[in-house]
């Protein structure tokens, strides 16, 4: 599930009045943990106030001398990668939640990373599969095609037997890192599950196979801890940028599903790689065959 802002927001806000005197502001805001606060002058919002502005400041200033008016407003319905992403590219570490009418909640740069680290994997470092979907609509709503290239290591269940949890750890994180290292500013790469990875790429049928035949190439190539052979598997399912998708949250994961089927079916079939049958994902909806 994609998160909005405001499912997140800090609803019950402190606010300050900019002629206030930053001393009191500064006791006010460590007895009760404030990181961030809201700056007003006569019912309008002017500015905003961190921790370490207030720490860095003397005390025998006033808030409009310590505050910064670098903050943005954004809709609640904001997703929080949308929003992680308006904090980095602007420089700012306040997003004011609303319009300069009315204020229902704020988020900060920590409250962002926070939520954003949960989406992260603990074992390899790669974000969750949450994270490939935001860009794959993203992508879809640019108009552009997409594709799904899902992995899958094979016999991984006998490298755990056979060397161990920990070494079929180790294994995982370096396919991670592998497969990190061959990734562009145009695809995205994460941890489905397990030993599954699931890639995001905007490619045509033919370059997607030939991004997803460099992948295997790569694992195949590399000496993994303890020498273990490694060898994955994987299966591709595209939609192309023509026509709209009616629900396009549950078609990726249609999409999804069919990469995973194609990813069996050419671990089974030993070939490596196997590509789903073009579909209409809008008309094929809820069905799970190849």
């Amino acid at each position: 599930m994609i998160r909005c802002v405001a499912d997140i927001m800090i609803k019950d806000f402190p606010v300050v009045d900019a002629l206030a005197g930053l001393r009191h502001v500064q006791n006010m805001a460590v007895r009760n943990e404030f990181g961030s606060l809201v700056v007003m002058e006569s019912n309008k919002v002017v500015g905003v106030l961190n921790y370490w502005d207030l720490v860095k400041s003397h005390p025998n200033r006033i808030v409009a001398d310590a505050m910064s008016e670098k903050f943005m407003y954004i809709a609640p319905e904001m997703t929080v990668w949308e929003a992680k992403e308006m904090l980095d590219e602007h420089c700012v570490e306040l997003l004011l939640i609303g319009n300069q009418q009315a204020v229902c909640g704020m988020v900060n740069q920590p409250l962002i990373d926070a939520e954003i680290g949960q989406h992260r994997d603990l074992l390899t470092g790669l974000y969750r599969s949450d994270y490939i979907y935001y860009q794959a609509i993203k992508l879809l709503d640019g108009g552009s095609a997409i594709s799904f290239i899902f992995l899958d290591v094979n016999n991984f269940g006998r490298i755990d037997k056979e060397y161990g949890h920990i070494y079929g750890d180790k294994i995982l994180q370096e396919i991670s890192a592998l497969l990190k290292n061959k990734m562009n500013e145009q695809t995205y790469l994460s941890r489905f599950g397990g030993d599954e990875f699931l890639v995001l790429t905007p490619y045509n049928i033919d370059e997607c196979c030939s991004f997803a035949e460099n992948l295997l190439h790569s694992v195949v190539c590399h000496h993994f801890y303890k020498d273990i052979p490694v060898t994955i598997s994987a299966g591709i399912a595209k939609k192309s940028a023509e026509g709209s998708l009616e629900d396009p949250f549950s078609s990726l994961l249609q999409m999804v599903n069919r990469a995973s089927l194609a990813s069996t079916k050419a671990k089974k079939n030993k070939s490596e790689l196997v590509v789903a049958d073009d579909v209409d994902f809008n008309e094929e909806l809820g069905r799970m065959s190849l």
